[in-house]
């Protein structure tokens, strides 16, 4: 029987494990390197400040006044005029597609209103999918509206205000955080349940041995991958079904969209994450390198896809790294249908996105795995 607190052999153990980390540089480099990696991402990526929301604008008075109140915003560290729009009907569009978070609707005779000491309406349209940009939207626009009104009748500047904001909210207007953040919930569950799933499961045949037996039967390499991988895809969309009758049941998420067009895109998603997994089986040579790999993936993808942090507010470099993730179009598709009624028509860019890079990863994993297997 084994005593507690018995330090014969520590020095050999020692020793034995040294060289073992030593003789494994893989797993030694993403040891060291995930840490910094990760430190890197949060300290660059994570902005909490909510600033230069994308804004649409549609003009409909063209008068110094109205240019005026869109010079302010302009000025704004809070708004970034990046549309123009022709009409009322093309601001909701550009918010359904997700293009701009804010569209601001300045009314014909706004000008002349102001002028003669009339208070002008002017119409914020916000977009209430991300209760926090919402609420700094709603707080910013009403603060430039007080500060013109002071500027040009300092005898109203109370109340009634020349400039009269009015604002709107669309598609969650309670703001309920549960609306925004239940539906990215769904694709980081499953992104991770499907690499995890993936590497380790081909990873761990691998190291079992068992993998080389079917190598030496006349089983062909796309074969092999297909049936290892095909499993795991069910189960993956089992998950999403899952995840999907809670968000609606338990949370109270409504969907106002079309539920067929996301279980087809959902599918279009487990296409690329199982891509990504066995991308990483066909790189790592051990469980726990698999292991690694995949938080090497995980974490930037939760951080950089805009499940938690816009990404207009980061940094171009790690908007860039943003767009190489699965997961940073699988949010887009999956907000714009549940939340915002969005279809093909508006969802078409990241549909087409998020389908080439699954197309890629599969295809690159396929060639790396038939070379690691052949």
């Amino acid at each position: 029987m084994r005593r507690p607190f018995d330090l014969r052999g520590f020095g050999a153990v020692l020793y034995k494990e040294l060289i073992h980390v030593v003789h494994d540089p893989t797993t030694l480099v993403l040891a060291l390197a995930l840490p910094l990696l990760q430190l890197l991402i949060f300290g660059y990526a994570i902005n909490t400040r909510v600033e230069h929301i994308g804004t649409a604008y549609l003009d409909e008075d063209h008068g110094q006044i109205a240019v005026r109140v869109l010079d302010a915003l302009r000025a704004s560290q809070d708004f970034n005029l990046v549309y123009e729009a022709g009409s009322r009907e093309q601001l909701h569009e550009l918010i359904v597609a997700d293009k701009v978070k804010i569209a601001i609707d300045v009314p014909p005779n706004f000008s002349a209103d102001v002028i003669a000491g009339r208070p002008a309406q002017l119409q914020v349209l916000i977009d209430g999918s991300d209760s926090s940009i919402a609420d700094v939207a709603l707080a910013s626009a009403s603060s430039i509206g007080s500060a013109l009104s002071a500027q040009l009748d300092p005898r109203l500047s109370v109340t009634p205000q020349l400039i009269d904001v009015r604002p709107r909210t669309l598609f969650n207007p309670s703001l309920r955080s549960a609306n925004f953040l239940v539906p990215g919930l769904i694709g980081v569950i499953m992104q991770i349940i499907t690499i995890f799933l993936t590497a380790l499961a081909i990873v761990g045949e691998r190291e079992r041995g068992t993998l080389d037996q079917l190598l030496v039967t006349p089983i062909g390499s796309t074969g092999l991958m297909l049936g290892k991988i095909v499993p795991y895809a069910a189960i993956g969309f089992v998950d999403f079904l899952g995840v999907f009758a809670a968000m609606l049941f338990v949370f109270k998420v409504p969907i106002a969209g079309s539920a067929l067009l996301l279980l087809v895109l959902a599918i279009g998603f487990l296409l690329a994450a199982l891509g990504l997994g066995l991308l990483v089986s066909s790189v790592a040579r051990s469980q726990l390198q698999a292991m690694l790999m995949t938080m090497g993936i995980m974490l930037p993808s939760i951080l950089l896809s805009g499940f938690f942090f816009e990404r207009d507010a980061m940094p171009w470099i790690m908007q860039l790294l943003g767009y190489a993730i699965p997961l940073t179009y699988f949010l887009e598709i999956l907000r714009g249908i549940i939340l915002r009624g969005a279809g093909l028509a508006e969802l078409w860019p990241s549909v087409t996105a998020m389908l080439s890079l699954g197309l890629f990863l599969v295809i690159v994993a396929s060639v790396r795995f038939a070379r690691t297997t052949s």
